[in-house]
C-alpha cells in the first residue's frame, strides 16, 4: 500500500489505523513495573542506561525506586524526572529514549490487537527524544496528551505542557495524528497540537527552538 498523503484525514488509509488501532488495550494492561536489573533484550521492557540528576520510576504494587542505570520499567511502569535530570533508556527494536526534565513518562508495552505490534510509550509532562540505531522492527507509538505519533526509524523529540503538544523531526520522517486528523513530519520539521486537539501544520523548525530541545535533552541528544 503506498503511503498516505502528507495530510490527511487518519480515516482515508488503513495502513496508519491498523498500525495504531491497539493503543486503547495497551493502555489498559495491568500495571507491571520490573525493579530489578534485567537485559536490555527483555520483552516489553526499557532499561535505564544513564542518570543525571534525580528521578523516580514506580507502579502501582511495586513501589518507589530512585532511577538507576540497569533499573527496567515494564507495562504502565512510570517515570517522573526532577529539575535538570536527564535519563537515558534502551527500549525493544534498537530504540534508545532519553527523558528531559521536569518530565513524567510511562511504559505501555507491546500494543496488542494490531496488525502490526508497535511498542507503545506516553509522555504526560515534559520532553523526551527518541533514536533507532537501525531501521525495521514493528516501531513506537508515543502518546501525548492532545495527539499520537508512530514511527519505525527517525530520530524525533516529543513535547508536552499543559495538554498541548509539539513534535519535531530530527531524521527521517513521522506520521502524527490527533482526532481524526493527520500529518506527516519530514526532517527539520514540526507541529504545535493544541490541548484540545487541534493540529496545526508542518513548519520548519527556526534553529533557536530546535537549539532549545537540544538544551534540555541534553549531550546524549
Amino acid at each position: 500500500m503506498s503511503p498516505p498523503s502528507r495530510a490527511a484525514p487518519l480515516h482515508n488509509f488503513q495502513q496508519f489505523y491498523d498500525f495504531t488501532r491497539g493503543i486503547t488495550a495497551g493502555l489498559a494492561l495491568a500495571a507491571m513495573a520490573l525493579a530489578t536489573p534485567l537485559p536490555a533484550s527483555a520483552a516489553e521492557v526499557c532499561v535505564i542506561i544513564h542518570v543525571a540528576g534525580t528521578a523516580e520510576v514506580s507502579a502501582r504494587g511495586a513501589g518507589r525506586h530512585e532511577a538507576a542505570p540497569g533499573l527496567g520499567l515494564g507495562r504502565n511502569a512510570h517515570l517522573r524526572t526532577g529539575p535538570d535530570a536527564r535519563v537515558s533508556m534502551t527500549c525493544p527494536d534498537g530504540l534508545e529514549v532519553i527523558v528531559g526534565p521536569d518530565s513524567t513518562f510511562a511504559v505501555s508495552g507491546v500494543l496488542d490487537g494490531a496488525t502490526q505490534q508497535p511498542f507503545g510509550l506516553r509522555l504526560m509532562e515534559g520532553i523526551a527524544g527518541f533514536l533507532f540505531d537501525r531501521a525495521g522492527g514493528d516501531g513506537v507509538q508515543v502518546r501525548t496528551p492532545s495527539a499520537v505519533a508512530a514511527v519505525r526509524s527517525t530520530e524525533w523529540t516529543v513535547q508536552a505542557e499543559d495538554g498541548a503538544s509539539a513534535f519535531f523531526t530530527r531524521e527521517g520522517r513521522i506520521f502524527v495524528a490527533a482526532g481524526d486528523d493527520g500529518l506527516w513530519l519530514d526532517a527539520g520539521e514540526g507541529v504545535d497540537v493544541s490541548a484540545d486537539g487541534e493540529i496545526g501544520p508542518a513548519l520548519r523548525w527556526g534553529q533557536p527552538r530546535i537549539d532549545r530541545q537540544a538544551e534540555l535533552l541534553g549531550p546524549g541528544w
